[in-house]
């Protein structure tokens, strides 16, 4: 995908939060415009990191997010029913947001090996570490879950399988994550794509050498 398709769609899947936004609001569901809000705002810290701060994220990064952003917001209304005649709908949003989680700790991982010296990392042992990190990820997903249905009367988790269940599919979506970063880093598609964040990392981690 091209990096302008990749901006098009990413802006395409906001307005569509804005409009679930605008729907949740208008049939007074509290929740799910709290949601939608939250998803609103998330999906434009890219777009305030490159324009505010001149943090360049990867555009494909960007379009990662606001996608797993858009079903999540999507499920909690339009796509709720989908729940009960496809109950597997909610893995794919697990599965989204585990290669989100994934990636973002893969960037984040090798800039750190790539500009700064307190770091050597084997690449295997970086995806690796991605995977553990998503799973640890995952963990306090579902802690939360488990509080807010504790502390409220939301209940979030079925049972002890729904939510083991979750955890192997993030941990599933973090290994295919990591295997896609291997290729991604040997054949220097990571390098091209973060090529803004590196000269930001190098400026900011390597500062007092200079």
């Amino acid at each position: 995908m091209t990096k302008s398709l990749c901006i098009i769609v990413s802006h395409i899947f906001r307005l569509a939060m804005v409009f679930l936004f605008v729907v949740a609001i208008a049939i007074d569901d509290l929740s799910w415009t709290l949601i939608c809000l939250s998803g609103i705002i998330v999906s434009a810290i890219p777009i305030f990191l490159k324009r505010y701060l001149k943090v360049e994220v990867p555009d494909v990064l960007d379009l990662m997010i606001t996608l797993a952003l858009f079903l999540h917001t999507g499920a909690v209304g339009v796509f709720d029913n989908i729940y009960h005649i496809l109950p597997e709908f909610d893995l794919v949003t697990h599965f989204a947001s585990s290669v989100v989680v994934a990636f973002i700790a893969l960037i984040a991982l090798y800039l750190l090996d790539e500009y700064w010296d307190g770091l050597h990392i084997n690449i295997y042992a970086m995806t690796f570490a991605v995977v553990v990190i998503t799973m640890a990820c995952g963990v306090v997903w579902e802690l939360g879950e488990w509080a807010i249905g504790k502390l409220w009367g939301i209940y979030f988790q079925v049972d002890l399988d729904d939510t083991m269940i979750d955890l192997l599919v993030d941990t599933i979506g973090a290994t295919i994550m990591a295997v896609i970063g291997i290729y991604l880093i040997k054949n220097g598609t990571l390098k091209e794509l973060t090529k803004g964040l590196g000269k930001l990392a190098d400026t900011h981690l390597n500062k007092n050498k200079k």
